[in-house]
């Protein structure tokens, strides 16, 4: 009995460290720091064009709207977790829908990233351009840090979204 609780916590403990190198090796081996979309951010003289990654999100995301952050709480796997210890997957977003261009308009709107998918945080008080998606338990979620664009009204991409969506 005694060797079938320490298996346990030993398969719980191996869970979590194999979580943790997962988690890492998924942050060295992304692009983070080169930001695809940052062209269309910076605007220009020249003319504007979507980007192939920004047209992907678009056609792919069931909401694009942009959302004011109210609230930010833990997403905690419990399962994970043990005492003293909290397991943290992810992050759930609360806002204030601004504008929507795709998806069912609401004021209110409540929105998963898991730190697998992304680690940068959002803030709360900012506005972000979001491209989320259903998942399979009827959560919207983002599913890259590249589907949540700060401060979207510098640069052209508002009005390009404009111009797609009514051209």
């Amino acid at each position: 009995m005694l060797g079938g609780k320490l298996n346990r916590r030993y398969l719980t403990r191996f869970a979590w460290f194999r979580y943790a190198a997962v988690l890492a090796f998924t942050l060295a081996a992304s692009p983070l720091a080169a930001d695809p979309l940052s062209d269309s951010r910076k605007g220009g003289a020249e003319g504007v064009a979507l980007t192939v990654p920004l047209k992907q999100q678009l056609e792919t995301a069931e909401l694009v709207a942009r959302v004011e952050i109210t609230a930010v709480q833990r997403l905690i796997d419990h399962a994970l977790s043990e005492p003293g210890m909290t397991a943290v997957t992810g992050y759930v977003y609360s806002g204030v829908t601004q504008r929507v261009w795709k998806g069912a308009s609401v004021a209110h709107i409540a929105f998963r990233v898991h730190l697998a998918d992304c680690v940068e945080k959002l803030t709360r008080g900012r506005q972000y351009l979001i491209f989320a998606r259903t998942n399979a338990r009827g959560y919207l979620e983002l599913l890259s840090c590249e589907a949540a664009i700060a401060n979207p009204e510098t640069g052209n991409l508002l009005a390009e979204l404009e111009q797609y969506y009514q051209g």
